[in-house]
C-alpha cells in the first residue's frame, strides 16, 4: 500500500496534470499554425537561437554565404538575421545554447520533413515548429519532475502541489510554454530545477559522475546566457548560514578539488563549442555579438523593472510578490536562504540594468521566469509557517493571481495587452476586455500605448517617465 502510495504521491500527480494542461493549451493554440508566414513561432529572437541549426543540416554552411547567394529575402521573413563582425564574418546574434537544446527535436523533424511530400524539409515548415513547442512540453514535464523531488524535501505533498500550480498557471511561465515555447525561459527554468536537485547531492557526496553531470548542465544553462553564471552562487552558499559555515564550505572546496575540476572542465568543453565558432568565424575567441547594445549599472531602472506599466515584474507577475512576505515566515530555516537573499536583488539589478530593461516585446519581465524555481521557494514556508489567518490570504491571493494571470495570458495573446507599449491608462481601460470588440477600441489602445525608444535606451538616456500613481498629462491627451 506505501508503494503504492508512493507512485502516485500527489506531487506526481500534479505533474501530470501540469503536463496534460500544457498539452492540451498547445493543441488548442497552435502555436505552429502560421510556420513560415506572419507570426511563425520561430521568429524574433527564436530566430537567432535557432539560426543554427538549418545553417547547418539545411545550408551546411554555418559562415552565412548562402545568404549572398539565395534569391530568398531570408531576413525579410526572419529567418536569418546575423551580425556582422569587424572582419567581415556573419556571426549569430545569441549564443547556441537553445540550438544544442533543439537539437534532438529539430533532427526527428528533419526526417519527417525529408520522407515528407506536403512540407519543404528548409528548416521552417511546420514540422520543424511542431517538433520546437514539443521539445518545450519535454523539457518543461523534465524540470517539474525535478522541481517536485526539490519541494518535497522542504514542504508536504499539499504544499508541494500548490507550489507547483502557482508557478506554472500563475506566472508568465504559462505563457511562455504555450505560446511562445521556444523562448529560452521555459527550458532555462527545467535545467534550473534539475541543478536545484543536484546541489545538495553535490554537497552531501560528490563523486565523478555527479561532476560530470553538473558541469555538462552548468555549461548548457551557460551556453543559452551568459548570466546563468549567477547560479554558482547555488554551490557556494547552499545550507550556509554564516562565516563558520561558508569556511566549512570552502574546506569542503579544497577536499573535493578533484572534482571540481572535472566539473569545471566539463562545463568549459561545453561551452568552449562557442569559443570555437567565435574563433572560426569572428577571429577572437571572445565576440560580444549585441552590437550596439550594453548593461548600465551605474543607472539600473530597478523602479520601472518591477512596477512599471511597461513590463513590470510585480505588475504582469503579481503571484511573485508572496515571495517577498515569505522572506519574513520562517524562510531562514531553509538551505536555499543565503542564495536567494543574494540572487533576488543581484538579478533585480542587473536586469534592470540592461539598456532595453523591458526585454522588447513579450509578456511581463522574461528573465526573472529563469529563476523561479529558487524564487518561489519562499512561498511555500509562508504557507507552511504563518498564521492561519495569513496561510489563508496567502492561498486566496494565489488563486486570484492563477485566474488574473490565465485571463492577461489571453489578453497578450490577442494583444489587448501590448507586447511593449503599455501604459497605466491602457491597463486600466482595457483591463476586463478578453477581447477587442470595435476597430474603436483598436484605435483607443493605439492612443493610449506609447512605444520605447530605443535609440535614447541604447544611449543609456531616461525614455520613460515612472508613473505608476497618476495618469500623465499625455496618458489624459
Amino acid at each position: 500500500m506505501n508503494q503504492i502510495a508512493k507512485r502516485f504521491s500527489l506531487s506526481k500527480v500534479t505533474v501530470l496534470i501540469l503536463f496534460l494542461i500544457q498539452l492540451a493549451v498547445l493543441f488548442n493554440v497552435k502555436p505552429w499554425k502560421n510556420a513560415e508566414r506572419k507570426h511563425a513561432l520561430i521568429d524574433w529572437d527564436v530566430t537567432s537561437y535557432y539560426s543554427y541549426l538549418p545553417a547547418l543540416f539545411v545550408h551546411n554552411d554555418l559562415t552565412f554565404k548562402f545568404l549572398e547567394k539565395d534569391t530568398i529575402n531570408y531576413s525579410s521573413k526572419h529567418q536569418f538575421w546575423p551580425e556582422t563582425a569587424p572582419n567581415g564574418g556573419k556571426v549569430i546574434k545569441t549564443s547556441m545554447g537553445m540550438a544544442l537544446m533543439y537539437s534532438p527535436f529539430f533532427i526527428a523533424s528533419h526526417v519527417c520533413a525529408l520522407i515528407s511530400d506536403t512540407y519543404l524539409p528548409n528548416g521552417f515548415s511546420k514540422p520543424y515548429e511542431i517538433g520546437l513547442a514539443f521539445s518545450c512540453l519535454i523539457y518543461l514535464i523534465l524540470g517539474f519532475s525535478f522541481l517536485a523531488k526539490v519541494f518535497t524535501r522542504l514542504f508536504s505533498e499539499k504544499i508541494t502541489s500548490v507550489l507547483l500550480f502557482a508557478v506554472f498557471l500563475g506566472t508568465n511561465l504559462f505563457y511562455y510554454s504555450t505560446t511562445e515555447p521556444c523562448m529560452s525561459h521555459a527550458y532555462t527554468f527545467s535545467l534550473v530545477a534539475i541543478l536545484l536537485y543536484l546541489v545538495p547531492f553535490c554537497i552531501e557526496k560528490l563523486n565523478v559522475k555527479l561532476a560530470i553531470f553538473s558541469g555538462l548542465l552548468f555549461g548548457i544553462l551557460l551556453l543559452i546566457r551568459p548570466t546563468n553564471i549567477l547560479f554558482l552562487c547555488l554551490f557556494l552558499f547552499y545550507d550556509v548560514w554564516s562565516v563558520k559555515s561558508f569556511s566549512k564550505r570552502l574546506k569542503w572546496g579544497v577536499s573535493k578539488w578533484k572534482h571540481l575540476i572535472i566539473m569545471g572542465v566539463c562545463c568549459f568543453l561545453v561551452y568552449s563549442i562557442q569559443l570555437i565558432y567565435w574563433k572560426w568565424i569572428t577571429g577572437d575567441w571572445l565576440f560580444n555579438s549585441y552590437v550596439g547594445e550594453r548593461f548600465y549599472f551605474d543607472r539600473p531602472r530597478i523602479l520601472e523593472f518591477l512596477l512599471s506599466y511597461r513590463k513590470g515584474w510585480l505588475v504582469y507577475t503579481p503571484l511573485m510578490t508572496l515571495t517577498f512576505f515569505g522572506l519574513f515566515s520562517g524562510f531562514k530555516k531553509t538551505p536555499w536562504f543565503l542564495s536567494i537573499i543574494l540572487l533576488l536583488p543581484t538579478s533585480i539589478y542587473i536586469f534592470s540594468s540592461w539598456w532595453s530593461w523591458w526585454f522588447g516585446g513579450g509578456f511581463g519581465m522574461r528573465p526573472m521566469i529563469d529563476f523561479y524555481p529558487l524564487f518561489i521557494i519562499p512561498v511555500g514556508y509562508l504557507l507552511a509557517n504563518s498564521s492561519k489567518w495569513m496561510r489563508a490570504t496567502s492561498y486566496s491571493c494565489i488563486i486570484v493571481f492563477i485566474g488574473l494571470n490565465l485571463f492577461q495570458t489571453i489578453q497578450k495573446r490577442r494583444n489587448i495587452i501590448h507586447w511593449d507599449g503599455m501604459t497605466k491608462a491602457s491597463y486600466w481601460t482595457f483591463f476586463y476586455y478578453p477581447k477587442m470588440y470595435t476597430q474603436e477600441d483598436w484605435e483607443l489602445q493605439e492612443k493610449l500605448i506609447k512605444r520605447p525608444n530605443e535609440e535614447l535606451a541604447k544611449k543609456g538616456e531616461l525614455e520613460y517617465i515612472f508613473d505608476n500613481v497618476f495618469y500623465s498629462k499625455k496618458e489624459k491627451l
